[in-house]
């Protein structure tokens, strides 16, 4: 299949919205934003109740893994909160995929706002077919969207794809391990409460053979972690070439 380039992507997002993006009065800012959250209404979440996961989990990640230079592929990325949280404390290059347009919109937005739209962008875009060529990527993220994909092992095989050789990819879902328990409980309280009692539409509980089919597919370095409370994440490396 062929895969469009990054920039392509990226225009076919924020060409139509670029009006609005001009316009320098509040009232429009506003009713930008406000039309945002009524199409996207996690945008509220990410940057109310879950502000404060963001930054602890992007500090936990450039703690974990060193990687502070190149290019990041955020999956399922949203408003882009996590990666607009690594690209305060990194220099590097973020793409935010995602599948549905409006959170293409909130991360760009997002990312005006923040005055980082030359290094964060939303791209338009699938987890399980990504647009970015093989061996992309020198970090990929992806906090929270894996349950909602289809074929989770697609997914994961995608990651691994746009790894370059000796990269890192973080997917999974949780609150930090870094981040102050008197926050993170209640949220992870309340997310595993919500997902026992399925009420979150579109939610998919991680499959346990996920590691070992993702072995069986050529994957050998992938491990799985857990959170206290609610979260899960997979810790999978390229080799580094020889």
């Amino acid at each position: 299949m062929k895969r469009w380039p990054a920039l392509l992507a990226i225009l076919l997002v924020l060409c139509p919205l670029s009006p609005v993006l001009g316009q320098q009065d509040q009232p429009a800012t506003d009713a930008y934003k406000q039309m945002l959250t009524e199409h996207y209404p996690f945008y509220t979440t990410a940057t109310g109740q879950f502000a404060p996961v963001y930054p602890a989990l992007a500090r936990q990640i450039v703690d974990d893994f060193g990687i502070t230079e190149g290019v990041c592929v955020d999956v399922g990325g949203g408003s882009g909160a996590l990666s607009l949280a690594l690209a305060q404390i990194t220099q590097m290059r973020f793409y935010a995929l995602d599948i549905d347009p409006w959170a293409v919109r909130a991360c760009n937005y997002a990312a005006m706002e923040a005055g980082m739209m030359d290094r964060v962008s939303g791209v338009l875009g699938d987890a399980q077919d990504m647009l970015f060529r093989d061996e992309y990527a020198d970090l990929v993220v992806s906090r929270g969207s894996i349950f909602f994909w289809p074929d989770q092992l697609a997914g994961v095989l995608e990651c691994y794809r746009i790894l370059k050789p000796g990269g890192v990819a973080y997917v999974g879902g949780g609150f930090s391990r870094i981040l102050d328990p008197a926050i993170r409980e209640p949220l992870a309280r309340r997310q595993a409460q919500a997902v026992a009692q399925q009420r979150i539409e579109g939610f998919k509980l991680f499959d346990e053979t996920l590691v070992q089919r993702a072995r069986a597919a050529g994957i050998e370095d992938i491990r799985m972690e857990r959170e206290p409370i609610a979260g899960w994440w997979l810790i999978i490396r390229k080799p580094a070439e020889e």
